[in-house]
């Protein structure tokens, strides 16, 4: 299984929306592209979790880094829902 980090994501979100602006599907679904640019963000923020020592040591019991986790499973939902709304926008046109 690939393992990867918040900024990992993150990146290949940004990525996912240039080529999609580039291909011009998001030209009319702008309110889409709110919604994956919440979930990089969110992602970027899950990354900065994990790589400030400092942070990760203080939010971290038993192994488990409390602040990566929450802010990768709201980033997660951010981009299904986006995902799921560009989907029922792209079948209604």
């Amino acid at each position: 299984m690939l393992a990867y980090g918040g900024f990992e994501i993150a990146i290949l979100v940004l990525l996912a929306i240039a080529l999609m602006h580039y291909s011009q599907v998001l030209k009319k679904n702008t309110k889409t592209l709110k919604w994956f640019l919440a979930g990089a963000a969110s992602f970027i923020i899950a990354g900065v979790f994990y790589l400030v020592d400092y942070v990760a040591v203080w939010t971290t019991a038993n192994g488990v880094n409390y602040g990566n986790a929450l802010f990768s499973i709201i980033g997660w939902f951010l981009i299904l829902v986006g995902g799921l709304k560009l989907m029922y926008e792209t079948l209604s046109e």
